[in-house]
């Protein structure tokens, strides 16, 4: 098979956390690849288990691809995500996460065979700023539970993050991003919290008119583990109150019905109450909205204070 020429490095980065049990599955998926024009950047959060031994071991192996791991105290997946794009060195940043592992058994194509032959279709082209496929579980269905609506003819569809829902593409998905346009839009968190919804990015980055080029491709094994974020996230909501309202005031911006723009509001209120912030009430992106609902957000807060408080002491 002739191997693509000039294709830019792709970073295929990995955050990790007490994931020594899986996360041989993605580097021996990387070892499958067909193609090598990536370096695998791995940032350990903090684990307590064997990560660190594998990689001492991995790393000092004569690998087709350069191994760069970094081990940092626990700082979350969102601080962890922003230094993984600083210290990126390719052209193109690809997130595997650590219960993921790549497409690597097809006859033809494989996982980076087909990001670097899609990264070179939109050379050039501004308004894309990614290219993505299809993350789908072990049986290699989607998993949404169906496919997305992508003509087949050209066999792409070019979109925004904020069109995912129109095409069936509102599924966790298997996305390669221009690190340059990842540097101009850090991923925000509350100083005192560890996490709040990446799609506050992605969807910032939609409102400037930037698009995905989606595919129909299985790119990437996904199985969901019990303690990931994922599956865990109401806990998450629960632990990141401001991350969360923070997500909700973004909204406000979206091109979406007014009632739905007095829930998010709503909600906003509620949890910069529970997250001891209601000073943020004050940066809505819709003042109009947050003065309406500012009561029943009060409201709403109480409610949750008393669910969380409940949840908790089931735990």
């Amino acid at each position: 098979m002739e191997s693509l020429k000039n294709v830019p490095l792709i970073t295929v980065f990995t955050a990790t956390y007490n994931r020594g049990h899986l996360i041989q599955r993605i580097y021996q998926s990387l070892l499958r690849q067909k193609e090598f024009n990536f370096e695998w950047l791995v940032i350990d959060d903090g684990s307590q288990d064997q990560t660190e031994d594998l990689f001492n071991d991995w790393t000092s192996r004569d690998n087709p691809f350069e191994i760069r791991y970094y081990k940092q105290e626990n700082l979350g997946l969102i601080r962890t995500l922003n230094r993984g794009v600083e210290l990126a060195r390719g052209e193109y940043f690809a997130k595997i996460d650590s219960d993921d592992y790549v497409v690597d058994d097809y006859v033809v194509d494989d996982y980076m065979r087909n990001v670097s032959t899609w990264i070179a279709s939109i050379a050039g082209m501004k308004d894309i700023y990614a290219v993505a496929g299809v993350k789908v579980d072990s049986a290699r269905r989607p998993l949404k539970g169906k496919w997305p609506i992508i003509p087949p003819d050209p066999g792409y569809l070019d979109a925004t993050d904020l069109q995912r829902a129109v095409y069936d593409l509102d599924a966790d998905m298997c996305e390669a991003w221009r690190t340059d346009v990842l540097r101009q839009y850090p991923f925000p968190v509350w100083k005192s919290e560890k996490f709040a919804p990446e799609q506050i990015v992605f969807n910032q980055i939609a409102l400037d008119g930037y698009k995905i080029r989606w595919y129909p491709t299985a790119m990437a094994i996904c199985e969901y583990q019990d303690d990931g974020l994922t599956k865990g996230s109401r806990k998450l909501e629960i632990q990141n109150p401001m991350g969360y309202a923070m997500m909700y005031n973004h909204k406000l911006k979206y091109d979406i019905p007014f009632a739905q723009k007095l829930r998010c509001a709503m909600q906003c209120t509620a949890l910069s109450i529970v997250g001891r912030n209601p000073q943020y009430i004050l940066q809505t992106n819709l003042p109009i909205a947050a003065i309406a609902t500012l009561f029943p957000g009060v409201l709403l807060a109480i409610r949750r204070k008393w669910q969380y408080r409940c949840e908790c002491l089931r735990r």
